[in-house]
C-alpha cells in the first residue's frame, strides 16, 4: 500500500459514486488494468451479500484478473451514505489478484484490527499520514 491510496475527506454521496471512484482511482493508481471491468468486479462480489458490515464500515472487494497487485485503498468520506441500511463513512476497498488467497489474509488481517471500536474511531478521525502508518501493512 501508498500513502495515495489513503484517501479523505471526500465528497461522495452514493455507493454508485464509491464504486466509480474506487474503481476509477484503482485504475489511476495502477492497480487494476480496467477501471469498467474492476468496478463490474466490485458490483458482482456486492451482489453476493453486502460489503457494509457495520456502521460506519463497508469493505467492497474484488478478486480479479484485472487486478494488477494486490492491495486496498481506504476512502474516508465527508458525510456518511446510505450502504443497504448501513451508514457508512469509511470504505476500505480490497483489490487482490485472481490466483493465491491473499485476498483472504487480507480480510483476516483487516478484520482482526477492526473489532477494536478505537480502532474505527480512529479511521474516523485521523489524519491521512497516520491512517497510512496504521494500514500499510496490510494486503500488500
Amino acid at each position: 500500500m501508498h500513502k495515495e491510496n489513503v484517501i479523505t475527506d471526500l465528497n461522495l454521496t452514493s455507493k454508485d459514486q464509491v464504486f466509480d471512484f474506487l474503481s476509477q482511482k484503482a485504475k489511476e493508481l495502477n492497480i487494476a488494468s480496467d477501471s469498467e471491468k474492476i468496478k463490474n468486479d466490485l458490483l458482482e462480489r456486492e451482489k453476493i451479500m453486502s460489503t457494509a458490515l457495520i456502521e460506519p464500515l463497508a469493505i467492497p472487494h474484488a478478486k480479479s484478473s484485472y487486478v494488477n497487485k494486490n492491495t486496498i485503498i481506504f476512502l474516508r468520506l465527508k458525510q456518511k451514505i446510505d450502504w443497504e441500511g448501513v451508514d457508512v463513512k469509511i470504505v476500505i476497498g480490497i483489490f487482490s489478484k485472481s490466483e493465491g488467497g491473499e485476498h483472504i489474509e487480507t480480510l483476516a488481517n483487516l478484520s482482526r484490527k477492526l473489532v477494536d471500536k478505537e480502532f474505527i474511531k480512529f479511521l474516523e478521525t485521523g489524519n491521512r499520514d497516520e491512517i497510512y502508518e496504521k494500514l500499510k501493512d496490510i494486503g500488500e
